[in-house]
């Protein structure tokens, strides 16, 4: 037998098998990590209260959070907490007496830059 005789019938086989499976959809999450997120998602299948301030934005000195196509300034409700606050970083909410700061970036803070380390002078004399 020569060598395109034995590669036919493989190649036809080959392609049979791949018909019968069914296409996998490339935006589709791989098993594995479908169930993952499945066993780390709580059983109830409630999501939280309430949804992380994400976006603030600035217009003509005055600051906005953006939240669900809307903006709210200092002083209107945003689900049920009056604003008291907005800055770069949080937004400062009261709700029930209490005042509770909600960073924009969870684990990120603005700080100063270190100042560099202070040189030393050498003792030798320069020409």
């Amino acid at each position: 037998m020569t060598m395109k005789s034995l590669a036919l019938p493989l190649l036809a086989a080959a392609l049979a098998a791949q018909a019968q499976e069914a296409p996998r959809d490339p935006t589709a999450w791989p098993e594995a990590l479908r169930s993952a997120v499945a066993a780390s998602s709580p059983a109830s299948g409630v999501q939280p209260e309430r949804e992380g301030i994400r976006h603030v934005v600035f217009t003509n000195g005055r600051a906005y959070v953006v939240q669900r196509g809307r903006r709210y300034g200092v002083g209107e409700l945003l689900d049920g907490a009056r604003i008291e606050r907005i800055s770069e970083q949080a937004v400062w909410l009261r709700e029930a007496g209490q005042l509770r700061r909600e960073p924009l970036y969870g684990g990120v803070e603005k700080r100063p830059p270190a100042l560099p380390p202070a040189v030393k002078k050498s003792k030798e004399k320069q020409p």
